[in-house]
């Protein structure tokens, strides 16, 4: 049983966010700015943010030209440019938001791996695509620049795409939990929402904490859980991708700077702390990946691992430190889903593993829903 305190104190808010990542945060935050006399919580099921905002490779990507030309297979030009605008937008909202400092935000490029010669020449063809989007032409051949590398031969050449770089995904988080609190805006970590009273007013969240349950009541409700939503709201077009993610001992004179994907995006790596962190191979087993669980999958790993000492690394004596796995969503549409989902609740999810690049221009766009009605 609740006790009066409790009652009066902690349960009732004009804005309950459900969901702690990247979108959630960034929601909760920009809204209290524009709107300070609103009280606002956050209930988060885990310790920590779930699904992948504090698993991800911290890359502020927005496309290769290799995932690209997937893309223009299952959707228009249009939609292409659609799609990057709001990926740029959403990284330079996150630096307005946090800054650079905060992010650890490094603009080292972003550099596709290629064993195809053939990829580069459709350079031309995406920087004019995209002249709208970025500040000058996104793409360039540095093939020359591969003597720099320690990568195997089988890599024949090298694409940077100038405007992506890394963050730190710890500190992007930590700083993001900080600035929330420092608002005034209520954290409620180890609460897994199990029911929603979408229909009533005010809504009423039906949650479980250390085995109690609590039911919290607010004017508003966003649901930021991205592939975890379906539990919820059932009836979205979500699908989950877990992303397997490895990091290594540290290397000495390890002298390697960027970003960088292979295989249509599905692999990236990047050094980190004297590391390699890499990650991705979800095509590699699609069925078995399309999972809520975090687990390792050791078809993945066993090609990760092979990678790095045969492609990324060849001849070097690496020693693997640990592996983790976060939960990203996927759909028909590579368009995230920001949207009205009864008269008080609303949803913003399915980011398609772009997390960082889009996350804060998502919460963006949920913000004016909240606003309009």
């Amino acid at each position: 049983m609740l006790s009066y305190w409790e009652k009066v104190s902690f349960i009732k808010y004009d804005l309950i966010i459900i969901g702690s990542g990247i979108v959630g945060l960034s929601t909760a935050i920009k809204y209290k700015q524009r709107h300070p006399n609103t009280s606002i919580a956050i209930l988060e099921r885990g310790v920590f943010p779930s699904g992948a905002s504090t698993k991800n490779a911290g890359f502020a990507c927005f496309g290769s030209i290799s995932e690209l030309e997937d893309d223009l297979k299952e959707c228009g030009e249009d939609e292409i440019v659609t799609l990057t605008e709001k990926r740029y937008r959403g990284i330079c909202e996150l630096r307005k938001l946090l800054g650079d400092e905060a992010l650890q935000f490094e603009p080292v490029g972003g550099f596709e791996l290629g064993f195809d010669p053939s990829a580069c020449d459709r350079i031309h063809y995406y920087n004019g695509l995209l002249e709208n989007v970025f500040p000058k032409a996104p793409f360039s051949e540095v093939t020359e620049d591969l003597k720099n590398y320690p990568f195997s031969k089988k890599v024949t050449h090298l694409i940077k795409h100038r405007f992506e770089g890394t963050i730190h995904t710890g500190k992007m988080m930590r700083n993001l939990i900080d600035l929330a609190l420092e608002l005034g805006i209520q954290i409620y970590t180890g609460c897994e929402v199990k029911h929603l009273e979408r229909d009533s007013n005010p809504v009423r969240i039906h949650t479980v904490s250390n085995k109690q349950m609590v039911e919290f009541r607010a004017s508003q409700i966003a649901l930021c859980t991205n592939a975890f939503t379906t539990s919820l709201l059932p009836d979205l077009d979500l699908e989950p991708g877990r992303g397997q993610v490895l990091i290594t001992k540290p290397i000495p004179n390890l002298n390697l700077q960027g970003s960088f994907h292979y295989h249509r995006g599905y692999h990236y790596f990047r050094p980190i702390d004297n590391r390699i962190l890499l990650g991705g191979g979800r095509q590699l087993d699609k069925a078995g990946e399309t999972s809520l669980v975090f687990e390792s999958n050791d078809t993945i790993l066993s090609q990760l691992k092979e990678d790095l000492h045969s492609l990324i690394l060849p001849g070097l004596e690496v020693s693997i430190e640990s592996n983790w796995s976060g939960i990203m969503a996927f759909g028909k549409s590579k368009n995230p889903i920001v949207k009205k989902a009864s008269e008080n609740v609303f949803v913003a999810a399915r980011l398609g593993g772009m997390g960082i690049a889009i996350g804060a221009g998502v919460a963006d766009d949920l913000i004016k829903l909240l606003e309009t009605h």
